[in-house]
């Protein structure tokens, strides 16, 4: 009977009108081509049901029953980290024993996936409030204001920090040949601090930090770079300087160094490098870097140079242009995180 599920229904219908006729099952087998058992066991099943449909299985029954499945989503909906051994273990104590993939199948069917967590900083309440009076505050300035602001941070770019998370296709047991491996240095190969600035006109100096930078290195940093980059950037009267709020930018005696130099200071809230473009800035920066392979640090200098100078003010008056839906985005979340 097997065989004949794979049968057309109006192949079947004819077996049963010969059969009707007298022809018994050797006949029938000979004229249609098939096996006699097939054959009997289609006029056995018609005989029994009166048709030659195949009736709907049942199926093997579920092991995980829908209280149990309710009680999983549950779960994973309290607490997003429980892991599919925990939910393993969680079943086995009423009994019932399933494999993890069991488990991953019936929450992917309630459109539930394991994915990797997103880092962002950490939000207190006090971080939020700021966030949302920022948000609040700036979400109706017109391009003019956002055009007048120079963008400013620094970041680490390391030598062989590209290596992470890198895919490869290869056969089964090829994992150690060299073409599938990435080589790994200690401490990354090593690693060099860079200070930038940009503004809607583009990108402004590039300088890198030598050392461990404290106030006095910052402000030594803004006094020969800031003023040569909004000249460069044909930043108007009116510009306004933007950071974060590292304790080296907001030292006494960095503010007084902002005061004697007369900047225009954007409010700035805390734990806010989803607010800040220039970030944006950073990742094009070290694909195209990492995408060159620099061998040593001062090639890496090098590369950065001259790939920071590559990066076309479009890419930076696009995301400029789309920062109200930043803002947007961080008043929906009540000054939560964002995906930016």
């Amino acid at each position: 009977m097997g065989a004949s599920k794979h049968l057309s229904n109006d192949l079947k219908t004819k077996i049963i009108q010969h059969h009707g006729l007298g022809e018994g099952y050797k006949k029938l087998s000979q004229r249609f081509k098939l096996s006699v058992s097939t054959v009997r066991n289609i006029v056995r099943n018609w005989k029994t049901t009166g048709t030659v449909l195949v009736k709907a299985r049942s199926g093997r029954p579920r092991k995980i029953s829908e209280r149990q499945r309710r009680r999983m989503v549950r779960t994973v909906t309290v607490n997003p980290q429980t892991s599919s051994k925990d939910l393993q273990h969680q079943l086995a104590a009423d009994g019932v024993t399933v494999h993890r993939s069991t488990i991953q199948r019936t929450l992917h069917k309630e459109m539930l996936y394991g994915r990797v967590m997103r880092k962002k900083p950490f939000l207190c309440t006090r971080h939020k409030r700021g966030r949302l009076r920022y948000a609040k505050a700036h979400l109706d300035k017109p391009a003019s204001f956002w055009n007048k602001v120079l963008w400013t941070d620094e970041t680490k770019i390391e030598l062989f920090g590209h290596n992470q998370g890198r895919y490869a296709w290869r056969k089964k047991n090829t994992a150690f040949q060299e073409k599938h491996l990435l080589p790994t240095v200690k401490f990354g190969g090593g690693s060099i601090m860079l200070w930038g600035c940009v503004s809607s006109a583009g990108t402004g100096n590039l300088v890198r930090v030598e050392g461990r930078m404290d106030s006095s290195q910052y402000q030594q940093i803004l006094e020969n770079n800031v003023q040569e980059s909004v000249t460069k950037l044909k930043l108007r009267r009116g510009w306004i300087f933007q950071q974060d709020n590292d304790p080296k930018h907001c030292s006494k005696s960095t503010k007084a160094f902002m005061q004697r130099n007369k900047y225009n200071i954007l409010e700035w809230p805390s734990q806010s490098p989803d607010l800040n473009i220039i970030e944006n800035v950073w990742c094009a920066l070290k694909r195209a870097v990492h995408a060159r392979k620099p061998s040593n640090l001062t090639e890496l200098e090098m590369i950065c140079r001259e790939e920071w100078s590559k990066i076309p003010p479009t890419r930076i008056q696009t995301l400029i242009g789309s920062y109200r839906k930043r803002l947007e985005a961080v008043i929906s979340e009540k000054g939560g995180s964002t995906k930016y």
